[in-house]
């Protein structure tokens, strides 16, 4: 051994036969095999399934099918609705949530030591479990008695009840105001963290240069946060993405297929029509989205660390 250098080697556990393993690899193996069984098998077997016919209710057609559930899959005008309404459902979550986050940390990062409860309360919808954030909008989105058209009223900007739940363009946007309600305290949370991090010579120097609040936030505030915008953004995307609660408690996927979403549209087809062989193409087609927007944000985390 050089001077100046030393080395520990990794214990090694013998299994018998002149075979050793490594002691982390032993002490992991538990761990995967758990995983393995908790997520892998269900990717893999679902996965599998889209190459067959498995229709519960045409016992007789069952068998393997090759890649006919995927081709499918590009006529399917149910498959592409649920598509857009997926994105238009994340990305609007995502914009709207992350513009509202980033003003209340704002506010909160001025805000008086004696008003410092308040930032208890602005997390409460965070950590309302999300189905019963789905039944209080649908309450308060209920055409007869709903909260939100007799606001509307009382303010003269409607003059009777909207049937917010009934009509596709209002069931979106419901759902997506009660997404963004829940989700709002997540990124306030993240960038009033992120805004400690800025040093505050640098904002007393852009202070003390001219600057304008706005042209504060636009050259110092944005640029210190951009990195926690991407990620939290991209990790907001995989969630929504992932979101069956709130719509599924609100509307159901309805009317019709206005509000359906990649998660919704897998389990009617599951659970609603029992075509499962094709329900498991589409939950492939959609592990594959997952894995991509996945690699994203590590590869925003990696470089952001």
């Amino acid at each position: 051994m050089r001077a100046g250098k030393s080395t520990v080697e990794c214990p090694r556990v013998r299994l018998g036969g002149g075979f050793s393993l490594p002691l982390h690899a032993v002490l992991l193996a538990p761990t995967l095999i758990v995983l393995a069984l908790v997520i892998l098998y269900p990717i893999v077997s679902s996965a599998a399934l889209g190459f067959f016919n498995y229709d519960l209710t045409n016992p007789r057609g069952q068998g393997f099918a090759g890649v006919d559930n995927f081709t499918r899959l590009a006529n399917d005008a149910n498959f592409w609705r649920a598509l857009k309404n997926t994105l238009v459902f994340s990305l609007s979550s995502v914009a709207f949530g992350l513009v509202f986050g980033l003003a209340g940390a704002l506010a909160l990062n001025n805000l008086a030591e004696r008003h410092g409860w308040l930032r208890g309360v602005l997390l409460l919808p965070w950590v309302i479990p999300t189905v019963v954030v789905g039944y209080l909008f649908l309450f308060i989105f209920d055409v007869d008695a709903g909260l939100a058209s007799y606001l509307l009223m009382r303010l003269g900007i409607i003059d009777r009840s909207l049937p917010w739940l009934m009509r596709g363009d209002l069931a979106m946007a419901a759902c997506i105001i009660a997404n963004v309600w829940n989700q709002t305290p997540f990124y306030i949370l993240m960038f009033a963290a992120g805004l400690k991090t800025i040093p505050q010579d640098i904002r007393e120097a852009t202070v003390e240069m001219g600057a304008s609040r706005w042209q504060e936030f636009r050259h110092v505030t944005l640029p210190f946060l951009w990195g926690l915008i991407v990620i939290t953004s991209l990790l907001m995307i995989i969630r929504n993405f992932n979101n069956f609660p709130i719509v599924y408690t609100m509307t159901g996927g309805g009317p019709a297929y206005e509000t359906t979403t990649f998660v919704i549209y897998i389990y009617r087809l599951a659970f609603d029509s029992f075509k499962l062989g094709y329900a498991g193409a589409v939950g492939f087609i959609w592990c594959i989205v997952l894995a991509i927007l996945a690699a994203l944000y590590v590869r925003a985390l990696t470089k952001e660390s």
